[in-house]
């Protein structure tokens, strides 16, 4: 399945009050590289059809004036599908993109994004690993020596590309055991274990054998007993003594 990075920026925090979309910015992960070709990168900026609050603007920098200039969402929305149809879509703190994303859709009468796409989720997985502790994007950055100094203002697909670092941190060392299906990222086959019977079994010699009774010699000294390891954990157990009668 591909794997495709997503931010957006918006007008406010209230999809369900009037806010609308601003910009989505999409990086959709080569295998486990980050490219710049255009065709795994998506990028648009939204006429809101409404004003940008002053506050929300000193966020992103994207102004009102900016703005009115750019496409509206029905105008980019089939393109934006396109691209991520069918993929695993990885955002951080998702509740918040999808929620805006599945607001714009039903205003044009189209399906919620989960219809065709599965949801990731970083900040519940970020949660996990790091709990009781901050787990915003430039937090993680920090923790996992992410360089985000080109991050004064928020961008869609600025955070996209730092997100996609920040998802190769978490899941670094299982490229290699994932069999992808896809054409464009092949893992390589694991090498099945040979027969136990073709397993070379190398013994200790002599030598190797005294210096061993010679450390649990000094075990037992310093235990004041007898240590596990003399224990043979095939041997029958000895039968107990009955105690003796008072």
């Amino acid at each position: 399945m591909r794997q495709i990075c997503l931010d957006t920026e918006t007008t406010g925090r209230d999809p369900e009050n009037g806010d609308r979309l601003v910009e989505i910015g999409c990086v959709e992960l080569d295998g486990r590289r980050l490219t710049l070709d255009d065709r795994f990168l998506y990028h648009t900026l939204i006429n809101p059809e409404r004003e940008v609050p002053e506050e929300v603007v000193a966020i992103h920098n994207l102004t009102t004036e900016r703005l009115a200039g750019e496409p509206k969402f029905a105008e980019i929305v089939d393109k934006f599908l396109d691209f991520v149809r069918g993929a695993e879509l990885i955002i951080h703190n998702a509740e918040f993109d999808v929620g805006f994303l599945n607001m714009e859709l039903a205003r044009i009468g189209r399906p919620p994004i989960e219809s065709i796409c599965r949801i990731t989720d970083t900040l519940a997985i970020a949660r996990k690993k790091h709990p009781g502790q901050r787990n915003s994007l430039d937090a993680l950055c920090a923790r996992y020596g992410i360089d985000n100094s080109s991050r004064t203002l928020h961008g869609a697909l600025l955070d996209s590309w730092l997100l996609a670092e920040v998802y190769f941190a978490f899941t670094r060392g299982q490229g290699n055991l994932l069999m992808e299906a896809s054409g464009r990222g092949s893992a390589e086959k694991l090498m099945p274990l040979p027969p136990p019977e073709s397993l070379r079994v190398i013994r200790a010699d002599s030598r190797e054998l005294a210096a061993h009774k010679e450390q649990l010699d000094k075990i037992d000294k310093a235990c004041k007993g007898t240590c596990l390891w003399r224990f043979d954990p095939n041997a029958p157990a000895p039968e107990e003594t009955p105690a003796k009668p008072a």
